[in-house]
């Protein structure tokens, strides 16, 4: 099955502004990873649960999706 939290988004740090690739999982969870270039720990701040909701959406309508398919097989 699909899951949508292992998408890998960039974001700059703060700090230097380089590029850093984390995953949806990663924002939901809010944990610090360090920057690839100047080591600065970053925490990942999913400040309104937004990441979190999104993720339990579309993973719920690729299942739904994937339900619906099945569907038609019949």
């Amino acid at each position: 099955m699909f899951n949508i939290s292992q998408q890998k988004i960039d974001f700059n740090c703060p700090e230097c502004g380089l590029k850093n690739k984390v995953t949806l999982e990663q924002i939901e969870k809010q944990i610090i990873i360090k920057c690839s270039d100047c080591n600065k720990d970053i925490t990942l701040i999913d400040k309104d649960g937004s990441a979190k909701r999104s993720v339990a959406d579309i993973n719920k309508a690729v299942k739904d999706l994937e339900n619906t398919i099945k569907k038609f097989g019949r």
